[in-house]
């Protein structure tokens, strides 16, 4: 029987031969206990062989003491949806092929198995079948994890979670506590997405070309709601190089996709405050010396700062801007070119047009042109006014991480009416989900938001 060489696997893969059939056949039967003498390989025959050599196939435990080199192989943990499928054995024959592959070679590997457990289907077929989301979770998990283990894949079933277990996803509301106390994470009005059937909010990658739910088929709505955003924007410059890694050269679809998400960094963002409230306005520009000779900011009627509705004209708020010194009026017209994906625009001196706007709306024009700071110094002094004046394209927003459902993990935010958002101290993590409720949202289960505030103990 011969062994065939690997194509292109080079010099690691020897050619095998064996020159003696019936000593390597006679081997095999002794320690097997199957008799291939008739040389037919049936069903019967490839159980004994699984019974036999699965003792020796599963559970492949990491060393923490060992000295020998460490791999890490890590393929997408699975969502418990109840069955594996043919995706699933695909990935996971990938990932315990390059493990084993690495042992072979002296390496301590680490190969992980968990549970992508969080998420909507869990939750609407726990609804459906009028129980709790995690006892349907965790007996999906119980029935996958037996079809894993039949397949023999080497994972270290030692460390094995799921997202949905609390000491797992203390650690995410703990990411989530140090995102907020930089100002990474934050809380404003949104207009969004709308799923009427799953009453849950969509990112616009989850609505079709006929605005329709990618999952309920329901027609989306636009509705505001106040929502929990991360400040990627900040980012986007340094996400936007990172594409360009060499490594990633065999994702090139995905890298062309994520590359249109982000746009080209061709302008920055900075973050105005409105006049005598505790909000900012991002505003987008192409030139940072903009700012020195800005006039106005013009938004669009659909803008969530036009609450009035109104079709054109001056808003009753300002903009403060440091940079110059001067207090920015807001106006609302459809009357200039918006940049794109963005509805708001930043009127300045030295373009024609925008001086004829700025008069027409009976707003001072009399502001100098003159160039006596470079882009370099005023986003300088832009960042040391907390302006933000990072390098980003006008059509990416910061990530939108709330929803509006039960199965997922907790914000750890208590919101005060005394003392305002308040985080949740390391010490009372985690904020667990109650499990004894179906199909109830959270900011419905007025059980679990009986609590009191971090900061002044008042209870509410």
């Amino acid at each position: 029987m011969r062994l065939l060489k690997l194509a292109g696997s080079g010099p690691a893969f020897a050619r095998y031969s064996f020159k003696n059939r019936s000593t390597w056949l006679r081997k095999f039967c002794s320690a097997t206990g199957v008799n291939l003498s008739d040389r037919d390989l049936t069903s019967a025959m490839k159980l004994d062989m699984e019974r036999k050599w699965r003792s020796n196939l599963g559970d492949a435990r990491f060393d923490p003491a060992s000295e020998a080199p460490k791999r890490y192989v890590l393929a997408m943990f699975p969502y418990p949806s109840g069955n594996l499928h043919m995706g699933h054995v695909r990935v996971y024959t990938i990932s315990d092929a390059m493990a084993r592959f690495y042992r072979l070679n002296g390496a301590n590997v680490l190969h992980p198995m968990g549970w992508d457990a969080f998420g909507l289907p869990a939750e609407n077929a726990a609804i459906q079948r009028q129980i709790p989301a995690d006892w349907w979770t965790k007996q999906n998990i119980g029935q996958m994890r037996e079809q894993l283990e039949m397949l023999q894949f080497s994972f270290d079933w030692g460390r094995e979670f799921a997202t949905c277990d609390p000491e797992y996803y203390r650690w995410t509301q703990k990411l989530f506590l140090m995102l907020f106390e930089d100002g990474l994470a934050y809380q404003k009005e949104a207009m969004v997405n709308w799923d009427p059937v799953d009453e849950t909010v969509l990112a616009d990658e989850q609505v079709d070309d006929n605005g329709c739910s990618w999952r309920s088929g329901a027609k989306v709505e636009k509705k505001v709601l106040r929502q929990w955003f991360i400040k990627t924007t900040r980012f986007a410059k340094s996400l936007l190089d990172g594409l360009s890694d060499r490594t990633l050269e065999d994702w090139k679809d995905i890298i062309k996709l994520q590359k249109h998400w982000i746009g080209d960094c061709d302008g920055y963002t900075f973050e105005l405050k409105v006049v005598g409230e505790d909000r900012r306005i991002p505003i987008w520009s192409q030139d940072p010396k903009h700012l020195k000779e800005a006039l106005f900011v013009a938004i669009s009627p659909e803008n969530l700062l036009n609450s009035s509705k109104i079709v054109q004209g001056k808003l009753p708020l300002t903009l403060e801007n440091p940079i110059s010194g001067r207090s920015l009026p807001v106006i609302v017209t459809e009357n200039v070119k918006f940049p794109d994906g963005n509805d708001f625009y930043l009127g300045v001196a030295s373009v024609e047009e925008d001086r004829q706007l700025a008069q027409s709306f009976q707003l001072p024009t009399n502001v100098s042109t003159e160039e006596d700071s470079s882009n370099e110094n005023i986003l300088q002094l832009a960042k040391e006014h907390n302006l933000g004046a990072y390098p980003v394209s006008s059509k990416l927003r910061d990530w939108l991480i709330s929803r509006q459902r039960f199965w997922g993990t907790p914000i750890p935010i208590v919101h005060c009416p005394s003392c305002g958002t308040v985080p949740v101290p390391d010490s009372q993590l985690p904020i667990e989900l109650p499990l004894d409720s179906v199909g109830i949202p959270l900011a419905q289960n007025a059980q679990w938001l009986a609590t009191t505030c971090p900061k002044c103990q008042s209870p509410h």
